[in-house]
């Protein structure tokens, strides 16, 4: 973790060019430009507010405010793993050329995201400006873990998907099941009082972090109230931890990767 702090700072302009690239990239490739980045998320409430609160008739109070916390979260999650686990592949030519370690071209998809994230708090913070509070001071602090998540598990992904390109065929798939395992548009609690349901699946629920970073953003941004700091610590000490291993893992392969690519 110290080689890798010393890498971002020894490389920090490097760092900061390809993160400004991302983002012009990122927004150039729709016509709306940054406006798709507000209206994406916006369509998808309104789709799932129409078939939940109209057609099934459940939901609650706020639902749209509600589904869009999580929709927000996980889009840009979902986002920033898909990017990291294909960076190395993407940016196969910069590899060969530059003296970047590749563990930051893993590390910056998640940055940028995280950016777009901030804009989407944004967003639901004014909408929802009545339960803003001191509180919702500690909202840049849910940005930590959405970029050590997605970076620890790239660091994974984005080795096995070069010497196993098909896997990156199937993380869209596994990504959209893990949309319908986290409460993106539920509360958590109809998974753990669901009366039948094995608890073995009640702990994998409890288990997956997304879980909880969404509980937090509902905590700040649709209730009004502060996060568990507790359950805070634990997501970002196992953050920590996965990067930890990420990094030994990719250290130990990625010696053969330009060869590989």
């Amino acid at each position: 973790m110290i080689d890798l702090a010393r890498s971002i700072w020894t490389h920090r302009f490097a760092m900061y060019s390809q993160f400004v690239v991302n983002i012009k990239t990122t927004v150039a490739a729709t016509k709306l430009g940054p406006l798709w980045w507000i209206l994406d998320p916006l369509v998808l409430m309104a789709v799932y507010t129409f078939v939940i609160k109209i057609v099934f008739n459940r939901g609650g109070p706020g639902f749209h405010l509600f589904a869009l916390c999580g929709i927000v979260t996980w889009q840009s999650f979902s986002k920033a793993l898909n990017n990291s686990a294909r960076s190395l592949q993407s940016n196969q030519s910069l590899i060969r050329q530059t003296a970047l370690p590749m563990q930051l071209y893993v590390l910056i998809p998640p940055i940028v995201q995280s950016f777009f994230y901030l804009i989407g708090l944004t967003i639901i913070a004014i909408w929802n400006h009545d339960v803003v509070g001191w509180q919702t001071l500690a909202a840049p602090a849910l940005l930590l873990p959405m970029v050590l998540l997605p970076f620890g598990l790239g660091l994974f992904l984005s080795i096995i998907i070069v010497h196993i390109p098909d896997l990156g065929k199937f993380l869209p798939y596994f990504l959209r099941m893990g949309f319908f395992f986290s409460p993106v548009l539920y509360a958590p609690e109809r998974i753990y009082n669901m009366q039948g349901a094995p608890e073995i699946l009640k702990t994998l629920f409890a288990m997956n972090p997304m879980v909880h970073v969404i509980t937090a953003v509902r905590d700040l941004l649709f209730t009004g109230k502060m996060f568990n700091m507790a359950t805070y610590l634990i997501i970002i000490g196992v953050s920590l931890a996965l990067v930890q291993f990420g990094l030994l893992f990719s250290r130990r392969y990625a010696p053969g990767i330009p060869k590989a690519l």
